[in-house]
């Protein structure tokens, strides 16, 4: 029973700290990809997903909305991915070659 308490915190943390690291990479990969390849107003873009045509109209605080809205996004998929990978030894066992076929995928 003391095993098992000790053990809870410490799988909580490593949960937390992989879906952190994996949200915040997977996020900046993809902000930095999309500005590279369609222009730098691409957070106004995802706001705009949230406010309208306005968004466009929007000045700093609208494109950190738009940075705000796109981690927000990174990091529920990296969360929805680590949920996922507990049921799913594949995930575990390839999971960079799946990702990066996700990300193919997702841009093509």
């Amino acid at each position: 029973m003391i095993g098992d308490s000790v053990r809870e915190p410490m799988g909580k943390r490593h949960a937390l700290l992989a879906i952190a690291v994996g949200g915040l990479i997977a996020g900046a990969l993809d902000l930095a990809q999309a500005c590279i390849l369609f222009g730098a107003d691409i957070p106004l873009s995802i706001a705009g997903g949230l406010l309208g045509p306005a968004a466009f109209q929007g000045r700093a605080g609208t494109y950190v909305l738009g940075v705000f809205l796109h981690f927000f996004i990174a990091f529920s998929a990296a969360a929805i991915y680590y949920t996922a990978s507990r049921s799913l030894g594949c995930l575990r066992e390839h999971a960079l070659v799946l990702v990066c076929a996700m990300e193919l995928r997702l841009n093509w």
